[in-house]
């Protein structure tokens, strides 16, 4: 790798979050990335479809998220950069489960206090960054080129990719920056006709409250009724339980990979339904992109032999 290539910030980040993933406490973050791998396997591809998400597969997709998220931020990690290109799907070979996994850590701020907000240089994508970002007032600024901000713009992020995930749309008229700023000063979020769940509704508001103060963290959105109600615990589907009661055999058989995020049906996201919404076979492809990375690196070794 060339050293203009290296970015030593991602590097960190990536060797704190590799250590969660060892250890199995945070699946929900991709441990390698690799350029290989192509956009077809992140959730922005599901966001061009603009297929109406079952209820049950809409919440297991953000309660994935929402649960990367709460411990990257527990460590004092804000990811910054938030997006449906970061945010890949990932089924390892045999689970029959899908992951999301939240990628590229090269905008990440690493917070002392993650009890405190902290000042850092505006940065990120423009439709996904938070008005403490765009508009915010003098005396929250920090210097000319950095704002006082916390781990609530992920949360921000979070609410533009669920209305673009229900409603198929930002929720400005364009992407512009003129019109994003304009959304944000007269503070008024539009409900999408077609998000009749009002706990879902009541959980975008909460995301994508202009004041970051009374924004939801990660933590208060896997606690919100969206999460912890009657409606939720009915969504469950059949095969997320039938594939929590295979984890739990394994486990019982002594392995130590299975984590709790394979014997909750929560955060269960069965591949056949993934492969239903994305009309490919995710596992298959995957490995397609794993065998052209090794014949990549076995040419690169033969050349230089």
């Amino acid at each position: 790798m060339k050293e203009s290539e290296f970015d030593y910030n991602e590097w960190k980040v990536g060797l704190a979050l590799g250590r969660l993933v060892i250890e199995g406490k945070n699946p929900f973050v991709l441990k390698y990335y690799s350029a290989n791998m192509n956009d077809e396997t992140n959730l922005q591809n599901l966001i061009d479809q603009k297929k109406d998400l079952p209820s049950p597969i809409l919440r297991v997709i953000l309660k994935q998220l929402f649960e990367g998220l709460r411990l990257m931020h527990e460590m004092g990690l804000i990811h910054r950069d938030l997006k449906g290109e970061n945010i890949m799907l990932h089924s390892p070979p045999g689970s029959g489960r899908v992951f999301l996994k939240i990628a590229d850590f090269g905008l990440t701020k690493i917070q002392k206090n993650n009890q405190q907000s902290t000042l850092m240089t505006v940065a990120g994508t423009l439709p996904f960054m938070c008005p403490e970002l765009l508009i915010e007032t003098s005396d929250e600024q920090g210097s000319e080129d950095q704002v006082k901000a916390d781990s609530k713009i992920d949360m921000w992020s979070a609410g533009i990719l669920l209305h673009q995930l229900t409603a198929h749309t930002f929720p400005f008229k364009s992407t512009q920056l003129p019109s994003i700023t304009s959304f944000m000063i007269n503070k008024t979020l539009t409900r999408p006709a077609v998000l009749i769940d009002n706990q879902l509704w009541d959980l975008l508001r909460g995301l994508l409250a202009f004041n970051r103060k009374v924004r939801l963290s990660a933590v208060d959105a896997l606690n919100h009724q969206y999460f912890t109600g009657q409606q939720a615990m009915t969504d469950i589907l059949e095969e997320s339980k039938l594939l929590a009661q295979q984890s739990q055999i394994v486990k019982q058989q002594g392995k130590q990979y299975v984590t709790l995020y394979d014997l909750n049906t929560s955060f269960i996201f069965p591949i056949t339904e993934a492969d239903k919404i994305i009309n490919k076979n995710i596992e298959q492809f995957q490995l397609q992109i794993i065998s052209c990375l090794y014949n990549h690196i076995l040419q690169q070794f033969l050349r230089k032999k």
